[in-house]
């Protein structure tokens, strides 16, 4: 009994491997939702408009170093 769901999920992998080289896949996924009354609609949106617009702010992570770990000025000219 123990080698039966080991075939099955072998065949079921064959199967969806098969119809997804094929395309048909996902058509045959929507026939199955249909089917059972879990279909829905696929978005058919492009962009979505974005509500407003909040710039980048620029993050300077070197205050979370060591003092002995921060670039120094003259660090910073000579490389």
């Amino acid at each position: 009994m123990n080698l039966a769901w080991f075939y099955f999920h072998c065949v079921l992998a064959v199967v969806i491997l098969y119809k997804d080289h094929n395309g048909t896949l996902e058509e045959s996924l929507n026939n199955f939702e249909k089917s059972i009354g879990l279909y829905t609609e696929v978005d058919t949106t492009d962009t979505e408009e974005v509500p407003y617009y909040i710039p980048p702010t620029p993050v300077d992570s070197t205050f979370i170093l060591p003092p002995h770990l921060q670039k120094t000025k003259a660090d910073s000219s000579s490389g």
